[in-house]
């Protein structure tokens, strides 16, 4: 039987270190409200859910915020490595090492994806080594993977090559990948349109009471 994790990467909701491709817009402390309100939004998500559960953040000093409002199904890790790429490779060589075979990523910023893009990923990973869900601005928002491989993270991370280079590698690599069906990230005005047309007061209440609040919708 498959062992199964999945991990969500979040970063403390400091003002001025997160979505601050929105700052300019709302202001450093309103990004970081609404950042607050995805992360714990897609938290919540997956709290009760049927396998095994780890929440990787960064910096290492923002873990006493974490404890305070992540469920304790979560086990808290502080991210490793000096860059994007290298968080990622520790992370899936960690719960490799642990005797997880089926091991998906999520990220932060995508409040509205589906529950079933979750689901629909662990079960592409029976019969392929890599999945991934695409984001609209070029890079991924969930990756899955059988086992650690830290050549497909030799990318040029945040930018809008990240899918098709990855891509690349895995085929590279041998890997047999699955794509799933595309979403978006929230990180820029018109992303918070794209936000607003299409979330759920259940599935992300707290993400739709800041955009209420801020007369998006």
């Amino acid at each position: 039987m498959s062992r199964e994790l999945l991990a969500l990467f979040a970063k403390l909701p400091r003002a001025g270190e997160v979505k601050t491709r929105l700052a300019p817009e709302l202001g450093e402390d309103e990004a970081a409200r609404l950042y607050e309100a995805m992360l714990l939004d897609v938290v919540e998500q997956h709290a009760a859910g049927p396998r095994d559960l780890a929440l990787w953040f960064t910096p290492a000093d923002g873990r006493p915020w974490f404890e305070a409002r992540v469920p304790p199904a979560y086990r808290l890790l502080a991210q490793e490595g000096p860059d994007l790429a290298a968080r990622m490779g520790a992370l899936f060589r960690r719960h490799a090492a642990e005797g997880y075979d089926h091991m998906v990523l999520r990220g932060t910023d995508s409040p509205t994806l589906p529950a079933a893009r979750v689901e629909q990923a662990f079960a592409a990973l029976e019969d392929h080594d890599l999945v991934l869900g695409p984001d609209l601005d070029g890079g991924y928002n969930l990756i899955g993977l059988r086992t650690a491989r830290d050549e497909i993270f030799d990318v040029s991370m945040s930018t809008a090559a990240v899918l098709g280079q990855t891509l690349g590698r895995a085929k590279a690599a041998g890997l047999r990948a699955f794509l799933l069906e595309p979403h978006h990230d929230v990180d820029t005005a018109g992303d918070l349109d794209r936000l607003a047309g299409g979330i759920g007061s259940a599935r992300a209440p707290r993400t739709l009471r800041w955009l209420r609040e801020k007369r998006r919708i």
